[in-house]
């Protein structure tokens, strides 16, 4: 059971919230545990008995969370990191490499394409349509998926 330490409890399935204040000791049934900020006898209790402890930075932002490059192999933005409530993991560079190839990246979504990567779509996919149509023309050709 994963068990996590803070002062503001949640509410997350299958997650033993406590408050930092409340550490009576370490739960037994605790296979992983996170600690909101700098609360070393919680870390080494837990510690002590051989489960794992993860913390969190001195704004609260946990420390256990995916690289950049992790982040986007899961399939997320480049934009979006670091997630809600966690610390970044990555250098500067690596965000800034992360970002730069998300913005070279070729639109996938023919519904998002311009018009010219557009028609290239439709005609790698075999629609046919008129050399003059409109973007709105264009894209109502694309298959409901």
């Amino acid at each position: 059971m994963k068990v996590i330490y803070t002062d503001k409890p949640g509410n997350e399935p299958g997650v033993c919230y406590r408050l930092l204040s409340e550490f009576f000791g370490v739960i037994s049934a605790a296979t992983d545990v996170f600690v909101q900020g700098d609360n070393p006898n919680i870390i080494d209790a837990y510690k002590r008995a051989g489960i794992k402890v993860t913390g969190a930075d001195a704004d609260g932002l946990r420390t256990d969370g995916p690289t950049v490059a992790e982040y986007v192999a899961a399939g997320y933005k480049a934009s979006n990191y670091p997630p809600e409530g966690y610390a970044s993991r990555s250098t500067e560079d690596e965000i800034a490499e992360a970002l730069q190839a998300e913005q070279n990246a070729p639109e996938t979504d023919p519904l998002k394409m311009k018009v010219p990567e557009l028609k290239e779509w439709l005609t790698r996919n075999g629609i046919a349509f008129e050399s003059n149509a409109l973007k709105e023309d264009l894209q109502a050709l694309v298959p409901k998926e």
